[in-house]
């Protein structure tokens, strides 16, 4: 899939996008070095390529797929998520990316190399999954 203008996160503008366009495009994304190197160095690890792509598309915080209740976190939210949430991401070895509403939160799990939902208010983690768009479909 190519990006279009209106497909690429610097020309989002708060437009809604279909997620489960722009993953199944990430082999076009190409991977923002500054921000990945700073979530490694920040939780100690090498991300995977294609967490890296997602984590490149996430400079600002973006509404998908028409609806309120997914929404990417930014690359600052990302970075800062434990100090905003109040809950210790690095030291849970969870990553959230999308938060859905009712504390819930699209996170990836570094110590199972997969995919969870994880609701911050009760720390529980659910629906593992290796596929991402497990949650959006």
């Amino acid at each position: 899939m190519a990006f279009g203008a209106m497909d690429t996160p610097e020309n989002n503008g708060g437009n809604d996008m279909e997620l489960k366009e722009l993953l199944k495009g990430l082999s076009q994304v190409q991977i923002d070095n500054l921000i990945v190197d700073k979530i490694e160095n920040l939780y100690k690890t090498e991300l995977p390529d294609d967490l890296k792509k997602i984590i490149s598309l996430s400079k600002e915080t973006t509404f998908y797929d028409d609806r309120d209740l997914l929404r990417g976190l930014s690359s600052d939210e990302i970075l800062n998520a434990s100090d905003n949430l109040e809950l210790d991401f690095v030291a849970l070895k969870l990553l959230p990316l999308f938060d859905i509403g009712d504390n819930n939160f699209i996170v990836y799990n570094f110590e199972k190399n997969c995919w969870s939902l994880f609701n911050i208010v009760d720390e529980t983690l659910f629906n593992e999954s290796s596929d991402l768009l497990k949650y959006i479909e």
